[in-house]
């Protein structure tokens, strides 16, 4: 599925691409920027606790192919949501020694948050958390969103990909914007996390063999929750955009209240 199908069924969807004014921040793992798709593209890696270079492990797929949703450039392998914004990039997931799942603790997510905030960021992606009994994030990362929240940067995130009843820290979080999986028909997936607390901050975005770059230049089509979060994330970006063009300030938080009234989705077990 081409992710920007989402936006097929808006007015003048092909000329909906964006703005350099609007700053994107991804949180996830290495980016591979030699890739065609990124060609022209305005991207800026910021300096992380995560130096490694994009490779063929599993942490620098998941966020060349997320990065690519966003930021691919149009009429490239990867056309993506808003290749006209700028992006900014701060790798947390580290290659596992083992080809598999990185975790990230959540205080390097929240200095990542914190970092993002600082270098003017609008909008923040983060396809990944962490478990949480009770949907809390630990203090520095709260601390982290809270700052968010007090200086209007709206936060994207994936609620994970465990298909239980379960919260994940950060996507459970109330002001954060909370995105789970469906297919092209908008039927949930079972794999996705779901549960009453997210009745209130979450979304549901197509995320079944999204279309998206791989390492080496070539193409991946992934499942997930953490490939519908870019396709929301885009979506908030391109409302930021709107607000710049029509001379008004932007504020994501508002555009992130618009997406919640216009796509929030009774959370039930699939």
């Amino acid at each position: 599925m081409d992710v920007r199908s989402v936006l097929r069924a808006v007015p003048g969807e092909a000329g909906l691409l964006g703005a350099p004014a609007v700053r994107v921040a991804v949180l996830d793992g290495p980016v591979d920027f030699a890739h065609p798709c990124f060609a022209g593209a305005d991207l800026t890696r910021l300096p992380t606790l995560v130096p490694d270079a994009a490779g063929s492990g599993l942490m620098s797929l998941h966020d060349t192919h997320v990065t690519s949703l966003l930021f691919g450039q149009p009429a490239s392998q990867v056309a993506g949501l808003v290749p006209r914004c700028r992006g900014l990039i701060l790798p947390v997931f580290r290659e596992s020694p083992d080809g598999g799942v990185s975790r990230v603790p959540q205080l390097d997510l929240a200095r990542a948050v914190e970092q993002a905030v600082e270098a003017g960021a609008h909008v923040i992606n983060i396809s990944g958390g962490e478990r949480s009994t009770d949907g809390r994030a630990e203090a520095m990362l709260e601390r982290a969103l809270r700052r968010c929240a007090e200086n209007g940067v709206l936060v994207v995130a994936a609620v994970g990909n465990d298909g239980c009843d379960c919260l994940q820290a950060p996507a459970a979080t109330p002001t954060v914007l909370a995105v789970g999986a469906t297919d092209a028909s908008g039927t949930p997936l079972d794999i996705h996390n779901w549960g009453p607390s997210y009745r209130t901050n979450a979304v549901l975005a197509p995320s079944r063999d999204i279309k998206g770059a791989a390492p080496g230049g070539g193409l991946a089509s992934l499942t997930g929750s953490s490939f519908a979060t870019p396709a929301v994330t885009g979506v908030a970006a391109l409302l930021v955009a709107q607000q710049i063009a029509e001379g008004r300030e932007p504020d994501p938080l508002a555009a992130g209240r618009a997406i919640l009234g216009a796509l929030s989705s009774a959370w039930i077990s699939p």
